[in-house]
């Protein structure tokens, strides 16, 4: 089977790391491209949140939930791309959505001609999860490729 687009969906969890690593020695093994992918479950408000309000007096900084949140989805996939890089991947793509995950890895997954999706069994919204059913598991199902879930 070839194997020449591997799109992982990271959410920065222990579960993401370990499909991570794995996403990379597939990558190196048939040089395929790796597009990481990070889907923010919410935009955030536009309000300052109240932790912030005094140090938006003092240093005259504007910094919204939304701000907070935006910056920590880039900062995921900033570290993914690091650690990917460190593994030796040549062909890295970095996507960056707001919305279900689920369906925007699935998504995605079509948009960017992905052979396989490798994916972390457990994120970071393990009692959402257990509930609602996983990410992991949602995707797998609805996937237009091969689909390799990481414990």
């Amino acid at each position: 089977m070839d194997v020449n687009v591997i799109l992982h969906p990271t959410d920065g969890s222990e579960s993401a790391k370990k499909a991570l690593d794995f996403a990379c020695d597939l990558a190196n093994q048939g040089r395929a491209k790796l597009v990481l992918m990070h889907a923010q479950r919410h935009v955030g408000s536009h309000l300052v949140p109240k932790d912030l309000e005094h140090f938006e007096k003092i240093e005259h900084q504007h910094i919204t939930e939304a701000d907070m949140m935006a910056q920590a989805s880039r900062e995921i996939l900033r570290i993914a791309e690091g650690q990917a890089i460190d593994k030796g991947v040549q062909d890295i793509e970095t996507v960056n959505e707001i919305g279900d995950p689920a369906s925007l890895i699935v998504y995605a997954a079509r948009a960017k001609s992905a052979d396989m999706i490798v994916i972390g069994s457990r994120g970071l919204g393990d009692l959402q999860g257990l509930l609602l059913g996983s990410v992991s598991h949602k995707v797998a199902h609805a996937a237009p490729c091969s689909c390799v879930i990481i414990r």
